[in-house]
C-alpha cells in the first residue's frame, strides 16, 4: 500500500518540485516531425487527441483529418487547428497543444578529434560534418583530415570526406542524417 502511494505521489512531487521553466519546455516549443503530441479542445472530449506525428509530420483528428504541426511551436499549431476546426466545425474552438515526448536525432563522431562521443542534434535543425566535428572539439593533432569517414545508415560502403577540402571551399559541407557516424583516422605522418 506504501508503495502504491509513492509511486503515484512521487511524480507529482517531483513535478512541484521543478522549475516552471523546465516544465513548460517539455510541454511547449518547436514540434519536431516524429513527437508525440497532446491535443485538447475546451468543452469538446471527443476531438481530444495524443498520439506520435507521422514522418510527413502531420497527426490526423476527429472532424478535420490530417493536420501539418511538424516545424510549428505548439501556439502556432493549436491556431492552425482552431482555423480548420472554425471552417464549418465550431463556432470559437480553443485548442491547447502540448509536446509529451521529443524525437531527438543523434550523430556519433569517433576516433582522432578532441571530444568522441554521441552528439544530440535538434530535429528540425540541419547539422553539417564540420559542424559535428567542432561539436567533438574539432580533430586532435594526430588526426587524419583528408580522410575522414561518414557511415551512413541503408549504406554498406562508407563515403571518405576531405575535411580540408570543405573547409577551404574546394567541395561542400555534408548535411548529417540521424544515426550517421563520422570518424577521423589517426594521421601516419
Amino acid at each position: 500500500m506504501i508503495l502504491f502511494r509513492l509511486q503515484i505521489l512521487l511524480p507529482v512531487l517531483l513535478a512541484l518540485l521543478m522549475p516552471v521553466d523546465a516544465q513548460d519546455e517539455r510541454a511547449s516549443g518547436t514540434i519536431g516531425s516524429r513527437d508525440s503530441v497532446s491535443i485538447q479542445v475546451f468543452r469538446e472530449d471527443e476531438l481530444a487527441t495524443r498520439g506520435q506525428l507521422s514522418p510527413s509530420g502531420t497527426i490526423d483528428m476527429p472532424l478535420i483529418g490530417a493536420v501539418r504541426l511538424a516545424g510549428l511551436t505548439t501556439d502556432q499549431a493549436a491556431s492552425a487547428i482552431e482555423r480548420k476546426l472554425r471552417d464549418g466545425y465550431l463556432v470559437r474552438p480553443e485548442v491547447t497543444v502540448a509536446i509529451t515526448n521529443r524525437v531527438r536525432k543523434s550523430v556519433t563522431v569517433l576516433g582522432k578529434v578532441q571530444k568522441p562521443g554521441v552528439f544530440r542534434i535538434d530535429p528540425n535543425r540541419e547539422l553539417t560534418l564540420v559542424e559535428a566535428l567542432g561539436m567533438a572539439g574539432g580533430v586532435s593533432r594526430i588526426g587524419n583530415e583528408r580522410k575522414i569517414t561518414l557511415k551512413r545508415r541503408g549504406r554498406n560502403q562508407p563515403m571518405r570526406v576531405d575535411l580540408r577540402a570543405i573547409t577551404s571551399g574546394e567541395s561542400k559541407d555534408i548535411p548529417l542524417r540521424d544515426g550517421d557516424i563520422v570518424t577521423v583516422p589517426e594521421s601516419l605522418f
